[in-house]
C-alpha cells in the first residue's frame, strides 16, 4: 500500500471513527440543483438517528417532517443566497420511542460565483436534549424540597445565573424582590452588595469583577460574612453536578446572628443539606452512625410500599425495613434472617454505591447510597421502571421492519446464524426461500404508495399463514421477503411451500375497495448443499429468484 492510499485509509477510518463515537455526519449541498448530498460514510448515522431501517433516507431532508423539511431547506437557501454560515436544531422524524433532534451546522464553499454551495456537519444531540428536560424536573422537585428548609438556598447555572432559589435566601441576604428572578444574573446580586459596603471599602466595579472572576472558578468554599445591618451569614458553596459534568453551584446561607448552635450540630446540618441537594430526586432514607432512621419522606414510604407500621416506633431501625422487605421475596431466594444479616452487616461500611433492583412485581428501582462524613448515610430511590420499559421497545424496534411488523434485515441475520449453529450440531437441513413480488412497482405507481404499503402488510400476513409457526418470514426492503424454513426433511417439502407460496400471491385479493393482483418470483438455497454460511446462502437465493425474473416470473426456483 503507497503513501496516499495510506493516509486516505487512515483518514477514512478516522471519519468513520468520528461519526460513531461522536455521531457527526458531513453533507454538502448545491443551490443552484437545489440538491443534497450526504456521502456514505454519514448515510449510516443518519439513519441511525432516524431510525430509518431501509435505504428511503438519503439525505438530511428525507428524515424530517414537512415544516422540519421546510425550514432546512428555507436556511440553505438564505444561507447561500447571502453567502452565511449557519447553526440550526431540527427534530428529526424518529419512530422511535425518543423523539431525535440534531444540530446542522453549514458555511459556504470558496467556489466561482456561478457555484454556490454549502457544506456542513450534522450532530445527533438526542441525548443532551433528553438530560435537559430530566434536568427541568429536577429542578421543580428541589423547589418543593428548598422552600421547606431554615438555610436560604441559591443555585447557580455554569453561565452564572440564578436558577432555583427558596424564600430565606432572599430573606436572610435581604435582597429587593424586583432583584430576585429566574436567570438573574450573579453579578447583579454583587453589585447590590458591593454598593450598599457588604465587602468594606473599595471600588465596587472592581469588586463586582473580582467576584464573578472568582465564581468562575466554581471552587467549593466556605466562610461567614457580616452583614452590613449587624448580622453574621455562614456562607457555604460547592459545584452542582448534572448529567456528569459540572451545571453550576449551589450556596447554602445560615443566619448565625441570634444563637450559633454547636459546632456539630452545624457539621450536622450541613453535611445532611449537602447530601440531600447532591442526591435528590427521588425517595430519600437518612440513617445515623447506629443504623437508626433519622428522616425519611412520603415517596419512600409509597415507592417502596413500607406500610406505616413500620414507622410507628419511636426508634425505626434498618434492620427492621431489611428484614420486612426479605419476607417478602424483595431480594430473591434465600434464608431471610440471613439476608437480613448480610445486608446489615454491609450497610454499616457506609461505602457509596449505586445499584439497579428489580421488584418482585416488575418494578425497577435506581438505588445510590451516600455516606455522611459525621456518620450514617444518606439513600435515594428512583422509579426507573418506564426507562427499562423503552428501552426493552426500542430493541424490539431495531429488530423488527417498522410497516408490516416482520423480522427486519438484522434480526434475520441472527436467525439465520442460530439455524446454522443449530443445523451443524443435528446434521438437520434448511431452506432460505428469497422472494421478490412481480408487479408491485405497477401497483404503487398506479393507486399510489398508501395501497402499496396495505399491499406490502397484505403480502407479510399471507406468508406467514403459509408456513409453519417455527419458520421465519423477513423483510429486506422494498418488495423483498426472505423466509427461513427450519428443519425441512426433503427437498419435495420445500418445493411444496415454495408453490404454495406463488399460489398464495398470486390470488387477487381487494385493498381499500381496490382490486389487485401480482405475483412473486422465489429463489430457493438448501444447506447445506447450496452453502455453509449465511452469506453465501442468501445469495444464490437471490441469483436463482432472479433467475426466475428472467425466465418468466410467476414460479420458484431451487438454486443450482
Amino acid at each position: 500500500m503507497d503513501s496516499e492510499t495510506s493516509a486516505f485509509s487512515d483518514e477514512k477510518q478516522q471519519l468513520e471513527l468520528m461519526q460513531r463515537v461522536g455521531r457527526v455526519g458531513y453533507w454538502e449541498y448545491d443551490a443552484v440543483a437545489h440538491a443534497m448530498h450526504v456521502p456514505s460514510t454519514s448515510l449510516g448515522l443518519l439513519r441511525s438517528i432516524s431510525g430509518s431501517s431501509d435505504s428511503s433516507a438519503h439525505t438530511l431532508l428525507d428524515v424530517l417532517s414537512d415544516i422540519e423539511r421546510s425550514r432546512l431547506q428555507k436556511t440553505l437557501e438564505h444561507a447561500a443566497l447571502k453567502r452565511l454560515d449557519f447553526n440550526v436544531e431540527f427534530k428529526v422524524d424518529n419512530p422511535g420511542l425518543h423523539c431525535a433532534t440534531i444540530i446542522v451546522r453549514g458555511a459556504p464553499l470558496m467556489n466561482t460565483a456561478s457555484e454556490i454551495k454549502l457544506a456542513g456537519t450534522f450532530h445527533d444531540i438526542s441525548h443532551e436534549k433528553r438530560i435537559e428536560s430530566e434536568r427541568e424536573e429536577v429542578i421543580t422537585q428541589l423547589q418543593s424540597l428548598l422552600d421547606v428548609l431554615p438555610q436560604g438556598v441559591s443555585v447557580i447555572d455554569k453561565d452564572l445565573r440564578l436558577i432555583l432559589w427558596n424564600k430565606r435566601f432572599q430573606e436572610i441576604l435581604d435582597f429587593p424582590q424586583s432583584l430576585v428572578h429566574r436567570y438573574a444574573l450573579f453579578e447583579d446580586f454583587i453589585r447590590y452588595n458591593a454598593q450598599r459596603g457588604e465587602y468594606g471599602p473599595g471600588n465596587p466595579e472592581d469588586q463586582v469583577q473580582a467576584q464573578v472572576a472568582l465564581a468562575r472558578k466554581f471552587e467549593t468554599h466556605r466562610f461567614e460574612r457580616n452583614l452590613t445591618g449587624g448580622g453574621t451569614v455562614q456562607v457555604e458553596g460547592f459545584p452542582f453536578k448534572f448529567g456528569g459534568s459540572i451545571y453550576g453551584f449551589v450556596t447554602i446561607y445560615s443566619d448565625v446572628t441570634e444563637a450559633k448552635r454547636t459546632e456539630s450540630q452545624l457539621i450536622r446540618q450541613r453535611d445532611i443539606m449537602k447530601t440531600v441537594i447532591e442526591n435528590f430526586p427521588g425517595a430519600i432514607s437518612l440513617f445515623d452512625a447506629d443504623l437508626k432512621m433519622a428522616a425519611c419522606n412520603e415517596q419512600f414510604k409509597s415507592l417502596l410500599d413500607m406500610p406505616e407500621h413500620l414507622f410507628a416506633k419511636s426508634t425505626v431501625h434498618f434492620e427492621d425495613l431489611i428484614r420486612f422487605n426479605a419476607n417478602r421475596g424483595e431480594y430473591g431466594p434465600g434464608d431471610a434472617e440471613q439476608l437480613t444479616l448480610q445486608i446489615t452487616e454491609r450497610a454499616r461500611n457506609f461505602t457509596a454505591h449505586r445499584i439497579e433492583r428489580e421488584r418482585p412485581g416488575g418494578q425497577w428501582l435506581e438505588i445510590r447510597g451516600t455516606p455522611i462524613p459525621s456518620g450514617g448515610f444518606v439513600t435515594s430511590y428512583i422509579d426507573i421502571t418506564e426507562r427499562k420499559k423503552a428501552e426493552e421497545r426500542i430493541r424490539v424496534l431495531a429488530l423488527q421492519d417498522t410497516l408490516t411488523g416482520l423480522p427486519n434485515r438484522l434480526h434475520l441475520n441472527d436467525q439465520v446464524e442460530q439455524a446454522l449453529e443449530r443445523a451443524a450440531s443435528t446434521s438437520r437441513q434448511f431452506a432460505l426461500l428469497f422472494l421478490d413480488l412481480d408487479g408491485f412497482k405497477r401497483v404503487n405507481d398506479t393507486h399510489g404508495h398508501d395501497i402499496g404499503d396495505v399491499l406490502l402488510i397484505h403480502v407479510a400476513k399471507s406468508l406467514k399463514k403459509a408456513v409453519h409457526e417455527t419458520d421465519v418470514v423477513a423483510r429486506l426492503g422494498g418488495d423483498e421477503f426472505v423466509v427461513l424454513l427450519q428443519d425441512i426433511a426433503d427437498k419435495e417439502t420445500v418445493a411444496s411451500i415454495a408453490e404454495k407460496i406463488v399460489n398464495t400471491i398470486a390470488e387477487p385479493c381487494t385493498l381499500e375497495g381496490i382490486e389487485v393482483k401480482i405475483g412473486t418470483s422465489v429463489g430457493i438455497a438448501i444447506y447445506p448443499k447450496n452453502g455453509t454460511s449465511r452469506e453465501v446462502l442468501l445469495k444464490v437465493a437471490d441469483h436463482a429468484m432472479y433467475e426466475v425474473k428472467s425466465s418468466g416470473k410467476g414460479n420458484y426456483r431451487f438454486s443450482d
